[in-house]
């Protein structure tokens, strides 16, 4: 899977409201009241032609051309930091998370997606020495957690802590 920029005038922002409009359809949802809150602020974040290379809406996509999450990106400098933060809000995943009877591990695999997607960003296009995740659940936050845990050994970060709603990162 891969994290791929959303703007609403090459089509891409559109190709995911179809997406999860229809998978909202398959369940008898209304795509409208989905994720409403986040969805309207992703809208209103997204690019619509010149990209601000800083912020952006991005979204998880696999292989086939399917997209399982979607968030807001924005790479900034923040008091306390050197150099800039990459920070994650409003992470959605699509419908099919929300309406599917699927196992804790399927959400979590996706989450695994998104994160390894995002720490790839921020060596690339939104490059940040320091990540800030914001949680949108409890869930989230349990998951980012443990996979804090283990993150924290690796010799790839230099303090890894989930503080309140947020995992704060800090690459070595």
């Amino acid at each position: 899977m891969k994290l791929i920029r959303l703007n609403k005038s090459d089509g891409t922002w559109d190709e995911l409201n179809s997406q999860w409009s229809d998978q909202c359809n398959d369940y008898q949802e209304d795509f409208e009241s989905y994720a409403s809150a986040s969805l309207s602020t992703l809208a209103n974040e997204c690019d619509e032609g010149d990209a601000d290379l800083d912020t952006g809406v991005f979204a998880l996509q696999d292989e086939g051309g399917v997209f399982h999450s979607a968030c807001f990106l924005n790479c900034t400098f923040l008091k306390g930091y050197t150099g800039k933060v990459l920070r994650v809000r409003h992470l959605v995943l699509s419908p099919y998370y929300d309406f599917e009877d699927l196992e804790l591990e399927d959400y979590a695999i996706t989450l695994a997606h998104a994160f390894s997607a995002i720490f790839e960003i921020s060596n690339g296009t939104l490059n940040s020495q320091h990540l800030k995740i914001h949680y949108r659940s409890p869930y989230d936050r349990t998951f980012f957690a443990a996979f804090a845990l283990t993150m924290k050994n690796s010799s790839e970060f230099k303090s890894v802590e989930s503080k309140g709603m947020w995992l704060h990162i800090t690459k070595a």
